[in-house]
């Protein structure tokens, strides 16, 4: 990891200076941080890989991920807001109890988007 790469700009995790960890640390948030700006973008996560064994929600298309200490949802959940339909849709990680050890160990950004905005962010990957 180069100095360049040891603080985290953008994500969830922005601001960390990751040489302040343990290295096996280090990686588990770079990663995570990695897939969540993925997903922000439309995009399929790169570390994180898919979860065998997951539960098809009948929702619009949320699916499941594992990564190294977390799991991955992507949420791409129909909905209605008065007559608006689109998608609730987004990044939630929830990492090991074993490794976030506070009162709370997930983070997520859930957006609505109609189904055209949904689409052209997907597309754009």
């Amino acid at each position: 990891m180069t100095q360049a790469e040891e603080i985290i700009l953008e994500g969830p995790f922005s601001g960390t200076d990751l040489s302040k960890l343990k290295p096996e640390n280090a990686k588990i948030i770079m990663e995570a941080n990695v897939d969540f700006l993925l997903v922000l973008e439309g995009r399929k996560p790169k570390y994180a890989k898919t979860k065998k064994d997951a539960w098809l929600p009948a929702d619009g298309g949320t699916t499941f991920y594992v990564g190294d200490h977390y799991n991955l949802t992507i949420v791409q959940s129909m909905s209605t807001f008065g007559e608006i339909d689109g998608y609730v849709y987004g990044p939630v990680i929830e990492f090991d109890k074993s490794f976030a050890l506070g009162n709370s160990n997930s983070v997520s950004n859930l957006k609505f988007y109609t189904s055209v905005k949904l689409n052209e962010l997907q597309k754009a990957r």
